[in-house]
């Protein structure tokens, strides 16, 4: 079992619609922003093991950051939220089916 976030900074549509797209692996609808690519860094920097259920596991990553985390991570989302604060990031819980 395993729980999905997604994380991002600037773009258009519906938190849903992009959630979904980023899914697929379509970024289209959001902005490169700096702040993703720091944010993704410190998430990296904080808990290593991330990487293995981090997208895009390659590139810049300054458009978004998708988790899906498993159970076992699920101690992390405390931390992982305050970073998203920090850095006033959107995002959208495919869990829950709502935006944060």
């Amino acid at each position: 079992m395993s729980s999905d976030f997604a994380f991002w900074k600037a773009g258009s549509g519906n938190p849903a619609e992009i959630y979904d797209a980023l899914a697929e692996g379509a970024a289209d609808a959001l902005e490169p922003h700096p702040d993703v690519a720091v944010f993704r860094g410190e998430l990296l920097g904080r808990w290593p093991d991330l990487a293995d259920v981090l997208e895009p596991g390659d590139g810049p990553g300054d458009r978004y950051v998708l988790l899906t985390l498993p159970l076992r991570m699920l101690s992390y989302l405390d931390g992982i939220f305050e970073l998203a604060g920090k850095y006033e990031l959107h995002g959208y819980s495919g869990v829950a089916g709502e935006p944060f």
